[in-house]
């Protein structure tokens, strides 16, 4: 009996403790929602990052909820594909959309607190699949420095090299 008495309070605090850890851990990923198209061209990237041992978890538009709750959050994608102008706009706004039109090319953008508060969220985005990837390679500086902030990078030898 004493020793199933001296077990509870350590099961107790296992109880609260297993939470912080799992929640620790996700907030180590980048999660990463992504129109088909744009996915398919983010691979390089994300093989990137992966091998810095930063964490990626990629989502279809349509598992968007899954991403909201979570503190980093990566969008990538054109405005002519499924579902991207309707995010876009979410987020962005009407007036942020017409810059993406007018634009030739795509654009980083840096948003915080869209679904929660203390949120970053990084979106490449542009007319097509191909503009949001050549904004994630134009931009590659800025969000080099933002995920070196985010994730603590600086402790990578050597940091993020050059993508």
């Amino acid at each position: 009996m004493k020793r199933v008495r001296a077990w509870i309070p350590a099961a107790f605090l296992f109880s609260f403790l297993l939470p912080a850890a799992s929640t620790a851990q996700t907030e180590e990923t980048l999660f990463l929602v992504a129109a088909k198209e744009s996915r398919v061209q983010a691979q390089p990237w994300i093989d990137f990052l992966q091998r810095y041992d930063l964490p990626v978890e990629h989502y279809v538009l349509s598992e968007l909820d899954l991403v909201k709750k979570h503190d980093f959050v990566t969008v990538a994608g054109g405005l002519d594909e499924d579902g991207v102008r309707e995010l876009l706009a979410q987020i962005l706004g009407e007036a942020g959309l017409a810059s993406l039109e007018s634009e030739e090319t795509g654009k980083m953008i840096l948003k915080e607190n869209v679904w929660k508060e203390g949120q970053k969220v990084l979106i490449f985005a542009g007319r097509n699949a191909a503009a949001a990837a050549a904004a994630r390679s134009e931009s590659r500086e800025a969000w080099m420095e933002c995920l070196t902030d985010w994730f603590d990078l600086q402790d990578v030898p050597g940091g993020l090299k050059a993508y």
